[in-house]
């Protein structure tokens, strides 16, 4: 490969070289899918529940749950291959621990383009220790920016 080669046409940036976006993210603080449940509200009686079914992965600049096969067949479900929610950290609008049943819980309000969604993302009472951790985090990355 010369060296023109490595130059973009376009832009005129080497094609080597990777913009502040397109850098990798760094994980800091990642579990599930057993004793995992989300679902697109705060938790309720008749809540839609994903149980066993979501990995929950914080970054640098975002936290998300992705389908992460485990007791569930993750290949029959729509949204096998995105993740299930994903909220960047500047886009966080309003954090609360939560309980439900035994169950202990982050409840997460976020804008995606221009509309409100929410999320909770729960934990089984074996789990439960992720859950002050995960909403450290959370309360640091919100609170720098």
């Amino acid at each position: 490969m010369g060296e023109t080669d490595r130059i973009c046409p376009k832009c005129g940036r080497d094609v080597g070289e990777k913009t502040a976006s397109e850098k990798e993210e760094r994980e800091l603080y990642s579990f599930g899918p057993l004793g995992v449940t989300i679902c697109y509200s705060r938790p309720s009686m008749f809540a839609l529940t994903f149980r066993n079914m979501t990995k929950i992965v914080l970054t640098d600049k975002r936290i998300y749950g992705y389908p992460k096969g485990s007791l569930a067949p993750t290949e029959l479900l729509p949204f096998k291959s995105k993740a299930q929610f994903q909220a960047p950290y500047d886009a966080i609008l309003a954090t609360e621990q939560v309980s439900f049943g035994l169950q202990k819980g982050v409840w997460i309000q976020y804008r995606e383009e221009d509309k409100l969604k929410e999320v909770s993302i729960l934990c089984s009472p074996v789990n439960s220790h992720h859950i002050p951790k995960t909403y450290e985090l959370l309360q640091n990355r919100t609170s720098a920016r």
